[in-house]
């Protein structure tokens, strides 16, 4: 198991065994989360299984940016604006899955979306300027458990899981970050997060 400090990290070794298959615990801005590259399903497997997660629930995925993000899935002019809004940060929304996109279907759900986020997190920022394709995020604690925020605890509940983990110390208490869903008509706030979903629905509605 491979273990980076923020200031001991070689980014490009991070980006390199991802994009391999291997399976990381690392800082965003809401949880440490637990992923792996999108397109391998070995690896996603592996987050299933760390996770003990059922295989119905689908996850988050980070992205670099707009551009990283509309190669992928499609984006309405309103789910556009609303990610220039809030993105990067704690603001997470379901878009459909292109035809074309190399996601692996095992992390889309059976309406064809997939949740997306682009975080403003530092370490993602760095792994995002070497690493190009989007990779899986959902926080690192077992199904079903509290949200853990002491770093001591995050090692030692994964560190005999996963292939390499990201210490960036402990982090804030956090509800992780909120989720949206545009539903052509209404906006659907399908998760409370740490981005206040009234501020969301009043840009929504032009109030703000």
């Amino acid at each position: 198991m491979l273990s980076y400090t923020e200031s001991h990290l070689d980014i490009k070794k991070v980006a390199k065994i991802i994009k391999e298959g291997s399976t990381i615990c690392y800082p965003t801005e809401t949880l440490y989360g637990l992923g792996c590259n999108c397109e391998n399903q070995r690896a996603i497997d592996k987050i299933y299984d760390i996770k003990k997660r059922e295989k119905e629930k689908n996850f988050t995925l980070l992205f670099k940016d707009l551009n990283m993000l509309s190669d992928n899935c499609e984006t309405s002019d309103s789910e556009t604006r609303l990610i220039n809004k809030f993105s990067p940060g704690p603001f997470s929304i379901l878009l459909k899955v292109k035809k074309q996109s190399s996601i692996n279907s095992k992390i889309i759900s059976a309406n064809k979306e997939v949740c997306c986020r682009i975080s403003s997190h530092p370490f993602v920022i760095r792994l995002f300027e070497v690493l190009d394709t989007p990779i899986v995020s959902t926080s690192a604690n077992l199904s079903g458990n509290n949200n853990i925020f002491l770093f001591k605890t995050i090692y030692n509940t994964f560190h005999n899981l996963v292939d390499c983990i990201i210490d960036y110390g402990d982090i804030n208490k956090s509800l992780g970050s909120t989720i949206v869903k545009d539903t052509s008509n209404d906006l659907a706030i399908i998760r409370e997060g740490d981005l206040s979903s009234s501020l969301i629905m009043d840009f929504y509605n032009g109030k703000s």
